[in-house]
């Protein structure tokens, strides 16, 4: 019971931190490290890197409490990615995933893009290096570290459902509500969209669903909303490394295969 605790108790600490940074961190760094450092480095490089707040909010924020910290805590208390759920829970959820992907899709209008699809390779990627560690900080708090923790406290009684897709449903919520305190590059019409993602995948039991529905439905709006085309693509490179490499650690220490295969 007490390693239960101490999970909670970790992942609502991190979540904490996960909000403030996202509102105080990138002008404290900006206070105490400047945005002149880039010119010691040279002038190609600090055209390139005058963005510094843009540098700090996704390597500090996104990928290092966002990524980092809650995939050190899943991993420390062995978490896995996917969990067992009944197929009384686990379809309808997966149904209500694909559900709200469609109809923010046809809501938001990019669902006629994505059937004809008019590509332009350098505006998807750049977009793809802010998207991914957003939608992977989120979905790791509201979808996967919360939920779970409420789970294992709760000792999967009959209740817990309801409290993983209520925790789930109001932590996505309060993100929203913080990111969007300040101008930032994401439509506040995806709320309730997200919240309902969310929730169904929290029940899902598979944090794969969550983040591949939610993901989704964030890159489609901005295939539909350009909002990236004025925005340099260079201060989001390390953070999206920073959060893509731990990402990828987390999934590997979870896979039980032995490589080379037997």
């Amino acid at each position: 019971m007490k390693n239960k605790r101490y999970l909670l108790l970790a992942s609502v600490i991190a979540y904490i931190l996960y909000l403030v940074t996202m509102v105080k961190l990138p002008g404290l760094l900006d206070g105490l490290i400047g945005s002149e450092w880039p010119k010691m480095v040279g002038r190609r490089f600090a055209r390139r890197m005058n963005d510094t707040t843009l540098l700090y909010f996704c390597f500090g924020h996104m990928a290092i409490f966002g990524a980092i910290i809650p995939l050190a805590i899943a991993r420390k208390f062995k978490l896995k990615p996917h969990r067992k759920v009944p197929g009384t829970i686990l379809w309808p959820s997966i149904a209500v995933l694909l559900g709200a992907f469609l109809f923010y899709a046809q809501y938001q209008g990019f669902l006629d893009n994505m059937l004809n699809p008019v590509p332009n390779p350098a505006y998807m990627t750049e977009a793809f290096f802010y998207i991914f560690p957003l939608t992977l900080g989120m979905c790791i708090y509201s979808c996967f570290l919360l939920p779970r923790a409420i789970m294992h406290v709760l000792d999967k009684n009959k209740f817990s459902p309801i409290l993983e897709a209520l925790i789930a449903g109001v932590s996505m919520l309060i993100s929203w509500k913080v990111y969007t305190m300040n101008p930032h590059l994401v439509p506040e019409k995806i709320f309730w969209t997200g919240i309902v993602i969310a929730a169904a995948g929290a029940l899902s039991g598979s944090f794969y669903l969550s983040f591949l529905a939610c993901f989704s439905t964030l890159y489609g709006a901005s295939m539909v909303i350009p909002v990236f085309l004025e925005i340099p693509w260079e201060p989001m490179l390390p953070g999206f490394i920073a959060a893509f490499v731990p990402f990828c650690l987390y999934l590997h220490s979870r896979d039980t295969r032995q490589f080379p295969p037997q």
